[in-house]
């Protein structure tokens, strides 16, 4: 009750509650207009990218907050545990989905139990904010997040058939109207923890897990309305390529490291870790606008994600698309350890979408394009598995590193810069890793069409 009473004699955040409100109204009417001038040509499509819009936003909605309410309850020294959970949990989610949509012979399963698993997830925290309530709420956003691989084989049997770049290009949209949702509900609840200084309150951020339970039920409802075509599942495998040859699965395997290193990157410089950086550069004044760090990477996620597929691979190449994608993230890295200015990261922010963009859509529909001789499991549950642990050991490293400095009161300026600097220089000593792991995968799909080049003359 005190919180409110605080809220009603301190208006000086209400501005920036307001125009928020006047964002989030925006784009809810912008997302609505989007959906209702889409044409996919397909019956059920359009329900099924509502479905997926709505199920990502206590996605975004969440897992940015999830260190921010770890030091809000003073454990910044172990906010790793609840950001490494939500990778962790996608270590074993995602070839569960794969083996449960064969046990029950569909998709449409799986994501209802993962709806189901954030609804009894979310209700501790929004209880009681602690150290375990927070865990287990990013153990469900992490279950939620391994959706996206049953989403992309979903949309891809039932629709996309042979077009696995256009299922990659279409479904990288929802996410991106779930942000610009969600954006605005966050510096909205963040605004509004102002009362305790440049501290945040639990008992006040704990609503964003309120917003999200709301959003999940509602998805829940929706879910109900779309039917999966059953006679669909796995039809789309004769489109794609069937790994048999050593090495083929050499090429798979490599490629699955590499999404782990890319996944590695993305979560040690972006999320919870940028959402947080821009706490500490501010001490706390950016309240009102730092939501909209990840809508920054996930416009130029998607616009590097679209001219990924459109531009650069046929102009390009893949090889060299990757380079570019590569250079861009390593100037972005470089950047970003010395620039010390709430403006300055936001404008870089963008590189590192844009650089994600390109070079994760460029692996994602690869590894799409990919089968199996067994249906129990997929490439891509086996290769967002492997993701999971990237994006486990990324939170935790940014998040360790910075531990002893980030929300300590007694911390060094220049003591967390210096921080900062070894944790980006070491970023990309990862990248140029992927580079060298992307290049001889090139040289493994050149050799194998000398071969067949060879075999067929021959």
């Amino acid at each position: 009750m005190h919180t409110f009473i605080a809220l009603a004699i301190d208006t000086s955040y209400l501005t920036a509650v307001y125009i928020n409100l006047g964002i989030f109204i925006f784009f809810c009417l912008c997302s609505a207009l989007l959906l209702w001038r889409l044409n996919f040509g397909y019956k059920g499509y359009k329900l099924l990218f509502l479905i997926y819009t709505l199920f990502w936003i206590p996605l975004m909605l969440l897992r940015a907050y999830t260190g921010t309410m770890a030091t809000s309850l003073g454990l910044s020294a172990i906010a790793w545990l609840p950001l490494a959970a939500y990778g962790f949990i996608g270590i074993f989610a995602r070839l569960f989905a794969d083996w449960f949509a064969f046990l029950r012979h569909n998709r449409k399963g799986f994501i209802y139990l993962a709806l189901f698993f954030q609804l009894v997830t979310y209700i501790p925290i929004i209880c009681a904010p602690s150290l375990a309530t927070n865990i287990i709420q990013s153990l469900g956003v992490g279950l939620g997040a391994s959706c996206i691989g049953s989403y992309q084989l979903l949309f891809n049997e039932q629709y996309g058939k042979a077009k696995q770049f256009l299922t990659v290009s279409i479904l990288s949209i929802p996410p991106l109207l779930a942000d610009f949702i969600s954006s605005p509900i966050q510096s909205i609840v963040a605004s509004l923890c102002y009362h305790q200084g440049n501290k945040y309150d639990p008992n006040v951020l704990r609503f964003l897990w309120l917003i999200g339970l709301v959003f999940v039920l509602i998805t829940f409802i929706i879910l109900f309305f779309y039917k999966e075509n059953r006679s669909q599942l796995y039809k789309d495998i004769k489109y794609k390529q069937q790994i048999r040859t050593k090495p083929e699965w050499i090429d798979f395997i490599l490629i699955a490291f590499l999404g782990s290193l890319i996944a590695f990157v993305k979560f040690a410089n972006s999320g919870a870790i940028a959402t947080n950086h821009i706490q500490w550069i501010t001490s706390g004044t950016s309240k009102p606008y730092e939501g909209y760090i990840s809508v920054v990477f996930s416009v130029f996620q998607l616009i590097g994600g679209l001219i990924t597929g459109l531009i650069l691979v046929n102009r390009l190449g893949k090889f060299q698309t990757f380079s570019l994608g590569c250079i861009t993230w390593i100037i972005y890295e470089i950047g970003s350890a010395y620039i010390h200015n709430v403006t300055g990261y936001f404008a870089i922010h963008a590189l590192n979408g844009l650089s994600y963009g390109i070079i994760y859509n460029l692996i994602l529909g690869s590894v799409l394009q990919k089968v199996f001789s067994t249906k129990k499991q997929t490439p891509m549950g086996v290769y967002q598995s492997v993701l999971s642990i990237g994006i486990m050991c990324g939170t935790w490293f940014s998040s360790w590193m910075k531990a002893t400095t980030q929300y300590s009161s007694t911390a060094n300026y220049g003591e967390y810069w210096h921080v900062v600097s070894i944790i980006n220089w070491t970023l990309v000593a990862v990248i140029v890793l992927s580079w060298i792991v992307f290049s001889y995968c090139s040289l493994l799909e050149k050799w194998k069409y000398q071969r067949l080049w060879f075999n067929y003359h021959n």
